[in-house]
């Protein structure tokens, strides 16, 4: 039976989201008082999606880095991915919450975590597989384009050579999957096309 190549990445992708997530709600059953499921009612009693996020169609999935030392203090908190001011201090706010609820170890490997948050909108089409936490708004009164939208879009562009409207299409989509290996192929691939166009110009220039 043949398997396209496409499938088998997409196979490994997957293996390595359920291998990511498993080790984080391993890591928060052992910390977190009430473990995954105490951490994750938390998230929700304590973050909002603000109106201007959800009016703005703003989605996708920002990684929260941060170490909470064996005797409980929450150090070197880290937002990777922003989503913008907003959501980043909903998430922060929800840190700082979660100050007192941690149970102590012996151990500084269970000291680090990595902890990726999706906020998405009603009825908008994206990936939600990659997310430990998943927090879904309302709908912001209108249609946000889908991820098939904007991958759509970056394929034609590179199409055509445009490597920059390339990149803001991708950049997109980094935002809302950045555990998605193909859209930094396809970034780069942008990336030289319009490295190339710029080159070009200057030749003109002279």
């Amino acid at each position: 039976m043949f398997t396209s190549f496409t499938n088998v990445a997409s196979a490994q992708s997957n293996n390595i989201e359920i291998a990511r997530l498993k080790q984080i709600h391993k890591l928060l059953d052992y910390r977190f008082l009430g473990g995954f499921y105490g951490f994750e009612k938390l998230f929700f009693q304590t973050v909002s999606y603000p109106d201007q996020a959800r009016e703005n169609c703003t989605l996708g999935i920002m990684i929260a880095s941060f170490t909470v030392t064996c005797d409980g203090r929450i150090e070197n908190i880290k937002i990777r991915n922003s989503l913008g001011k907003q959501l980043d201090n909903e998430v922060g706010k929800f840190l700082k919450a979660t100050q007192g609820h941690w149970n102590p170890c012996q151990d500084k490997k269970f000291t680090h975590f990595e902890i990726p948050i999706q906020f998405t909108l009603k009825g908008t089409e994206t990936d939600s597989t990659a997310a430990a936490l998943v927090y879904e708004g309302g709908s912001a009164g209108y249609t946000c384009y889908p991820d098939s939208y904007y991958l759509k879009k970056a394929k034609q562009a590179l199409e055509k050579g445009k490597g920059k409207k390339a990149q803001t299409y991708l950049e997109t989509l980094i935002h809302r999957n950045p555990y998605e290996t193909s859209y930094y192929k396809m970034l780069e691939q942008a990336m030289r096309s319009s490295g190339k166009k710029d080159k070009k110009k200057h030749k003109h220039k002279k």
